[in-house]
């Protein structure tokens, strides 16, 4: 069952991680190499009566540019980007994945593609629509909070909409599911971390549709899995139910 398991995992994970692969290269890609551009004619500025060495944006602090040794590795644009782009897909949709069948595994109750869709939108709403309402996804060069408390932020959000979910989902009278809510809304009622100044060398309009673009692409990624790992999971794990044995 472990294998079979697996087995699904890995299936589901693939073929979900190629298809976001090409959805980001028509919605996501685009907007961030215009990103990139802009940081880039940003970073190429000098500083007045600053020395000889010229500064560069490198995360979100201008520090001086030490020369090609101190440069980051980039893939090259074109098929190498994409290589790298559709690997980190795939080890992410395997991830998630994981967590899926998992959570069928612990419920111990049948999935099919329909149902499997289901929980494909339940994973977007943890994983991606609820985090982003209080951090939406970005693009290189804009101003953000420490990573740190951005990630602990995130990670804390994940976690109360997860259990929030599952509770509101599982139980049917009034109490838990207040209790429910009230742990899906509390990471916004604390508040996301934000810097104070606002300045970023990307145009907010680039900003806003990059958030729009990462969101539909998460969305569809997660329909895609959920519907494919309920797909598989019907198809390749032993039914539950057990038959009788004749009488003897």
């Amino acid at each position: 069952m472990l294998k079979k398991a697996i087995s699904v995992a890995l299936l589901s994970g693939f073929i979900a991680g190629l298809f976001v692969t090409v959805i980001q290269s028509v919605l996501v890609t685009p907007l961030i190499l215009e990103a990139e551009s802009y940081e880039q004619s940003a970073s190429a500025f000098r500083l007045p009566d600053s020395g000889e060495k010229p500064w560069r944006l490198i995360g979100h602090e201008w520090k001086h540019d030490e020369g090609e040794d101190s440069a980051e590795w980039f893939p090259y644009e074109g098929l190498e980007r994409t290589f790298y782009t559709a690997g980190s897909n795939i080890v992410t949709g395997v991830a998630f994945a994981l967590v899926l069948v998992g959570v069928f595994l612990l419920r111990g109750k049948p999935v099919d593609l329909n149902q499997g869709f289901l929980w494909g939108a339940a994973g977007f709403v943890v994983f991606s629509a609820a985090p982003a309402l209080g951090l939406p996804p970005e693009l290189p060069g804009m101003t953000a909070a420490t990573l740190g408390s951005r990630q602990l932020w995130w990670f804390g959000t994940v976690f109360v909409t997860a259990v929030g979910l599952g509770i509101f989902i599982e139980k049917s009278s009034l109490w838990p599911r207040l209790v429910a809510l009230l742990l899906i809304a509390s990471p916004h009622l604390l508040g996301a971390p934000h810097v104070v100044v606002t300045k970023s060398v990307v145009p907010a309009e680039l900003s806003a549709q990059f958030a729009v673009s990462s969101l539909i692409s998460s969305a569809l990624f997660w329909m895609v899995l959920g519907g494919v790992s309920g797909y598989f999971y019907q198809r390749l794990m032993p039914s539950a139910e057990v038959e009788p044995q004749p009488a003897t």
